[in-house]
This record gives C-alpha cells, sequence and structure tokens, in this order.
C-alpha cells in the first residue's frame, strides 16, 4: 500500500518486476566474488551466470538491462571463458569488498533506472520484504539512499503467514516462525539517519501526519494534492485475530512477546 501511494508521487517511479529480491541476490554472490569470503574461480563464474539470470527474469530481458550487467561484468573484469563442463561464462577475478561495493552501487542505479517504469521521474522506489535484512549490504553499495521499512503487529503478521501456501499453516508455528523473521530484522536493523521505521497502525490513525513524514523523511518535494489524494486511500486492515479462540492468541503472544515488546506493541493492546 505505501508502495503504491509513494509512487503515485508525481516524482516517484516504481521500479518494475514487482519484489525483485535483487538486493539479497546480490548478498548471495557477493561472497562468490570476495577474496576474503569464498572466492573460487569456477564457483564465482557460476554464482555471477546466476545473478545475471534472475536480474533478467525478474526485470525483464531488455537490452537497457543487458547494457548494465554488460557493465556490471566489464567492471568486475571478467573475461569470458569456457569452464569445463560450463558454456563460455564470464571469469571474474577476486576483488575486495572496497572494490565491489562501487561497482554494485553503479549496477542497482543504472538497472534500476532501465527497469522503471517512468524512468522520466528522479526517485526510484524498490520493495522486496528481506530488503530490511540487507541494509548494511545496501550501504555499501548506496550510501546516500533512504529506507523505509514498515511493522505490522507481529500476531497480524503470524496470521497472515497461514494464509500463504508457503506459510506454517499451525497458528503458533507461524507465531515462531514470525519471531525469527522479526529477530532476524532487529540483527540486521542499521539505526541512522537514513532508515525511518514505520508502524502500520500509526499510519491507519495520523495517515496524513504520517505519510508527510514519510515523504520528508525521502526528501520530495511537497504536494498538496497527492497528500491529500494519498491519505484518504489509507483505511485500516481487517483484524483477523479478533475471531482467533483466546488461548490460541494468548500462546501466539507469548511465541512473540520479545519481538512485540521490542516494536512497541503490548501484548494487552491486541487491537494494535
Amino acid at each position: 500500500m505505501v508502495k503504491r501511494l509513494l509512487c503515485s508521487h508525481p516524482q516517484v517511479s516504481a521500479v518494475g518486476g514487482g519484489e525483485t529480491r535483487i538486493l539479497e541476490a546480490i548478498s548471495e554472490v557477493w561472497p562468490m566474488l570476495d577474496a576474503d569470503a569464498g572466492y573460487t574461480p569456477g564457483a564465482a563464474s557460476i554464482a555471477l551466470a546466476g545473478f545475471a539470470r534472475h536480474v533478467r527474469e525478474t526485470l525483464g530481458d531488455t537490452s537497457e538491462v543487458g547494457a548494465a550487467l554488460e557493465c556490471l561484468v566489464g567492471g568486475l573484469g571478467a573475461p569470458v571463458v569456457r569452464l569445463v563442463g560450463q558454456p563460455r561464462l564470464p571469469l571474474p577475478p577476486a576483488l575486495s569488498s572496497g572494490e565491489l561495493a562501487p561497482l554494485f552501487g553503479a549496477f542497482l542505479t543504472s538497472v534500476f533506472r532501465a527497469a522503471a517504469l517512468d524512468p522520466s521521474r528522479p526517485f526510484l522506489c524498490e520493495k522486496t520484504p528481506s530488503n530490511a535484512q540487507y541494509v548494511r549490504r545496501l550501504r555499501q553499495c548506496l550510501p546516500g539512499c533512504r529506507v523505509v521499512v514498515m511493522v505490522r503487529h507481529p500476531a497480524h503478521v503470524a496470521l497472515s503467514h497461514t494464509r500463504r501456501d508457503w506459510g506454517p499453516p499451525d497458528l503458533v508455528e507461524a507465531a515462531a516462525y514470525t519471531a525469527a523473521y522479526f529477530r532476524s530484522w532487529r540483527k540486521a536493523a542499521v539505526d541512522d539517519e537514513r532508515v525511518l521505521m514505520v508502524r502500520h497502525d500509526h499510519l491507519v490513525a495520523a495517515p496524513r501526519r504520517l505519510l508527510d513524514e514519510v515523504r520528508t523523511f525521502l526528501q520530495l518535494p511537497p504536494d498538496a494534492a497527492w497528500l491529500d489524494r494519498a491519505s484518504s486511500e489509507i483505511r485500516p486492515s481487517e483484524d483477523r485475530t479478533v475471531s482467533l479462540p483466546g488461548q490460541g492468541l494468548a500462546r501466539m503472544h507469548a511465541e512473540l512477546a520479545r519481538e512485540m515488546e521490542c516494536y512497541g506493541y503490548s501484548v494487552s493492546a491486541e487491537g494494535q
């Protein structure tokens, strides 16, 4: 919802491809290229090819996306070679983190611009839930970018997982899964002026104030018409936890107690 509203601002364009998982993919390929991590020539070549495949499948196999990938491969200094049992692939040398960071930063900028729904707009917005776990990696690549982390009540998140094909159907298992995910957010968190955390219930309670806070944080120009329209579209989500048996909800809250406390939610304030 917030991504959609932000991208309705006249200065902001969404990045196509839905949830791209590009930061996740970069974090997976990075150690394979890093001289101080897991670099071996063959593994680095195969990992880079897999990364390129993910980018094309996610953002589109366009000439612009291809050009961004070619620029990355060229920056890595990866000649195309034929490995035993493999097709011809770029073979990157081992590089340091200090060398990798600006290369992937330039790549992110160019490939997101290539996949922008409206490349004429100066601000780009990409939303993938796992981005919150890779803020430190993002900081290495794009030190000046800004991150908005939206947080919902952990019990509501856990309940939504039971309704997904990939989620645990059991309430307590879903709560444990959610607690682990929230813990990983906390471990990956970067507490600085370039990260803004917004609670969903606060946004619903004061949409105009919170949206303008987000706009100011992102350094977007004021736009009264956008703020009026966007704030009017925010509606409270249905609280499906009210239909749960009291004992089931209590067990979920017990599993989630630590995360609820860390993110400012009270166990007794079940409607938040």
